[in-house]
């Protein structure tokens, strides 16, 4: 991702660290949503969404080409204007300022608010995708090098995943804590992010490893 934050704001920025520590404004925006929503995607499309995967190289597509005269940008975009337009909402401040409290009565962040609004979002797209047939004719074989997995098409059966989470009742705190850990953060980043403290997280892990033990044996 620093490769792709460097190139994108022509080197103003040298990694997201530096982009997501400057106060939300109408020059940087853009490029937050962005950034947040190529995150959520190479997350989720790892281990959910049948259609992560064709959203994620559309945007890498989009980004590389959306300045080209008469392109038209894919339906990965949506999901960066989406992560867009919440943070807009919050000009001025940063995101790691409090956005307020989840249903678990936990004060979130602003960005981890904007990524659940990011998944909300891909679920709704889940959903529509589920109802529509279509035959996709794109190719994607002269796109832009992908600096992590140069596009690697990753066979996954998600109905796996979704089986598993529902035998598990995964809860929305035990969720939140696994997307944090997809996402490479460390255990005190994780604490940062949802706010909570290490025996908590380390509670939650436990409990999950219980449930599958049990259901599944050791692994």
């Amino acid at each position: 991702m620093e490769m792709l934050v460097t190139k994108f704001s022509h080197g103003k920025y040298r990694n997201e660290g530096d982009l997501f520590n400057e106060p939300i404004s109408s020059q940087n925006v853009k490029l937050m949503g962005e950034m947040i929503a190529l995150q959520a995607l190479r997350t989720v499309k790892k281990y959910d969404m049948k259609v992560a995967d064709r959203l994620y190289i559309g945007l890498i597509k989009d980004l590389h080409h959306m300045s080209e005269i008469d392109y038209i940008v894919s339906d990965g975009y949506d999901v960066a204007q989406t992560a867009i337009c919440f943070l807009y909402q919050f000009a001025g401040r940063k995101v790691s300022e409090i956005y307020g409290k989840d249903r678990k009565g936990k004060e979130i962040s602003i960005k981890l608010a904007c990524y659940r609004e990011v998944d909300n979002e891909l679920m709704r797209y889940r959903r529509k995708m589920e109802k529509t047939s279509y035959i996709d004719f794109t190719s994607y074989k002269a796109l832009p090098m992908d600096p992590v997995n140069c596009f690697e098409h990753e066979q996954t059966d998600y109905s796996k995943y979704d089986e598993l989470l529902d035998a598990l009742h995964i809860t929305e705190l035990e969720l939140a804590i696994l997307n944090c850990y997809m996402n490479g953060m460390r255990q005190s980043e994780v604490c940062a992010e949802l706010n909570i403290g290490r025996g908590t997280i380390n509670h939650r892990k436990a409990s999950i490893r219980l449930r599958y033990y049990s259901l599944y044996g050791m692994y």
